[in-house]
Order: C-alpha cells, then sequence, then structure tokens
C-alpha cells in the first residue's frame, strides 16, 4: 500500500478528537510497585516515566497539597494518543491500558468511535512527523492544540472522488476520515529482524594512550544556515535534508526542495545541536544538507578521518556535552568552537588514531548494518 494512493485532506483538532487535559502538576510519591503507567513529557518509552499503584494515584492531589480530586479525574481510559504539549514537544504516543498523566500530556480520543492499536499508531506517526511546529518558545499548550490541524487520508468512492458527510460532522468541507485505510496501512508494514556478522567482542580501550584535542583542531566549524522549517516548503525524493536539533533520525526533520539562493552543505559533515534539549546530539550527514537554528556543522581537517571515526567523534561529543554543558543554561554557542575538546586514542606520533577508532567502530555489534 501506498501513502499517495489516498487523497489527504486538513481537520480541525476539535472536529475529530475528544481533548482532555493531563492532570498532574507534581508528580506523586511512589513504591516502585505499582502498574498504572505515568506519563510525562518525554521523548522515548512511548512516554512512561513511572508506574504506580491505585492507592498512590488516589491519595496524591493534582500539586500535591489539598484539595485532592476523585480518582476518576486522575485516571484516563486507555486507547487513547498522548501527545506531549510541554518540554519534549509533539511526542505522541498511543496507549492501549488505563493511565495516569503530568499536565504537559494530552490525550486524544476519537469522537464517534475509538483507536486500536493500528489507527492510534498511525494518527501518532503523523503527529509526530508535524512536530517541527513546536518547540520550548511555543509549546503547543491545550488552548492552541484546540484550533491546530492534522492531515489525514480521506473517504473516496470508487472512482477516487472524496465521499461527502452532507451533516459536515468532521470537517467543514464534509470530508470524512478513512480509519479502515489507515489500519490497513500500518498492519502491512513489516520488517525482518536486523542480523549482524560481527561477533560481541570489542576492542580492548587502552585510556593512557589518549590524548585532549580541541574539536577546532579537527575540524573547520561553522554555524548552520539557521532556517526556518515553517517557511519552507516539502520536497519530493529529490529534496534536501533539513537537519534540526533531534535526537533521532539521524537529525534529519524533513525533506525540502532546494533553494536558489541557499547552498546546501556537502555530505560528510557532523552536525551539532548547539542548544535546547538535545544539546551536543550530533550526528554524520552523508547527504547534502540544511540546518534549522543553533546548529554547527563540522568539516573535517584530515582526510584520513573515516566514517566510522566521524561517529566515535559524534559519540565523544554527545557524551562530553551531556557532562560539561547544560540545556537552556550553559549552552554550546559560545564553547565549540573555542575550548570544546574531547579526548582521542593517539599514534606514536601524538597525532589520533584514526584506524584504531575505525577498527573500534567495527568490531561493535551491528556495525555492519549502518
Amino acid at each position: 500500500m501506498s501513502l499517495d494512493a489516498r487523497r489527504w485532506e486538513k481537520f480541525c483538532f476539535s472536529d475529530i478528537f475528544i481533548i482532555k487535559n493531563g492532570f498532574y502538576n507534581k508528580k506523586p510519591e511512589n513504591c516502585g510497585k505499582g502498574t498504572i503507567p505515568f506519563l510525562g513529557a518525554v521523548d522515548d518509552n512511548n512516554g512512561v516515566t513511572e508506574y504506580y499503584t491505585t492507592e498512590e494515584i488516589e491519595s496524591a492531589s493534582k500539586t500535591g497539597d489539598l484539595p485532592n480530586a476523585p480518582l476518576d479525574k486522575k485516571l484516563f481510559p486507555p486507547k487513547a494518543v498522548c501527545v506531549t504539549n510541554n518540554g519534549s514537544v509533539g511526542y505522541a504516543y498511543y496507549q492501549n491500558k488505563t493511565f495516569t498523566c503530568s499536565h504537559d500530556v494530552n490525550a486524544l480520543y476519537l469522537k464517534d468511535n475509538e483507536f486500536n492499536e493500528y489507527t492510534g499508531l498511525f494518527v501518532a506517526t503523523v503527529i509526530m512527523h508535524d512536530r517541527y511546529r513546536w518547540d520550548y518558545g511555543r509549546k503547543w499548550r491545550p488552548k492552541r492544540m484546540v484550533f491546530s490541524e492534522i492531515k489525514l487520508p480521506i473517504m473516496q468512492d470508487e472512482n477516487g472522488n472524496a465521499i461527502i458527510d452532507k451533516d459536515h460532522k468532521y470537517s467543514p468541507a464534509g470530508f470524512l476520515p478513512d480509519w479502515e485505510y489507515m489500519e490497513k496501512y500500518i498492519r502491512q508494514l513489516h520488517s525482518k529482524r536486523i542480523s549482524t556478522a560481527i561477533k560481541s567482542q570489542c576492542r580492548d580501550m587502552k585510556l593512557a594512550d589518549w590524548k585532549q584535542f580541541k574539536l577546532t583542531d579537527l575540524f573547520d566549524i561553522c554555524r548552520g544556515n539557521g532556517l526556518s522549517r515553517i517557511a519552507l516548503d516539502d520536497g519530493s525524493d529529490n529534496g534536501i535534508n533539513f537537519i534540526s536539533r533531534q535526537s533521532y533520525n539521524n537529525g534529519v526533520n524533513s525533506v525540502i526542495e532546494q533553494l536558489e539562493n541557499v547552498k546546501p552543505f556537502d555530505g560528510g559533515c557532523i552536525t551539532v545541536a548547539l542548544g535546547g534539549e538535545y544539546l551536543g546530539s550530533s550526528f554524520v550527514q552523508l547527504k547534502p544538507f540544511y540546518t534549522g537554528a543553533h546548529m554547527a556543522v563540522l568539516t573535517p581537517k584530515d582526510a584520513e578521518m573515516t566514517l566510522y571515526s566521524k561517529l566515535f567523534i559524534c559519540t565523544l561529543i554527545r557524551f562530553e556535552s551531556k557532562i560539561k554543558y547544560c540545556a537552556f543554561g550553559r549552552e554550546l554557542d559560545t564553547h565549540i568552537d573555542r575550548e570544546f575538546s574531547i579526548k582521542l586514542p593517539v599514534r606514536i606520533d601524538g597525532n589520533p588514531d584514526w584506524d584504531w577508532m575505525d577498527a573500534y567502530m567495527k568490531s561493535l555489534p551491528y556495525s555492519d548494518r549502518l
């Protein structure tokens, strides 16, 4: 099945979803023995940050102080798509069991229907695809979400014409979301289990043979394009990757059309997020690319630096950033092209041992799947 086989149209969130606000301002204390998931504004683990017992939820008020609320105001029924509206904004997860959550999460339920695993995953993915519209400075709070739009496949007749609802219940134009098509599309997705020919025997690290290097000794460092994704047109398969401050998908936010007056960066560079919640996220870009705001582009000075050596360095940049720098505080903007440094294994002559880094990365399990 192809996503292009269906016509897509925009629907207002409040027309097709029942939007429920999250509850807790303050996370309750817990004993670690609960089974009810607590959802927070995070970007992993399906949104789950902790598990609680019914008794713990019942006894904990919204802010930790009186008055308390009844249990049914704190527990949310299953078959919901939960969307973060603060912190890691715009992440969406399908929940198939009863849960509770912070006020940084909104729960979406279908009007006149209910999500199943497949339609829930479809909608969550579409919402995630649009998360570039939101960030820490432009939160997706409930008042804004009510008026937000989502593009979904619509019902069509055998001739490909849109089926129109005469009551215009779900859109002013009378379009109807095609939930059956969405379910079928997710059901037909499949992938084989990833295999590797690499044995789990990593090369030994001799840390005594490592030396500190400034990034400026290894790379020519410049700022990215600083483009705003909202102002750019979506691209075709032959478009240019748009890199933003995110920690997944190799930093690729989307594909956009090539700009007439802006030259893309060449493939082979490393991109680094200079600020925000994913401070220090680093990726090797193999194809030409543009970047969003607060990104640095690192171009290797040494032609011997291989892809695997660059991946090795990306990992060190991430760890160094987590230890010595802080999002929304001591960010990388004024440090990356000055004193930012990492330790690397060296040869006898004191230069980076690219061959060792290359061999080390290739010895890791699943390195042959890169």
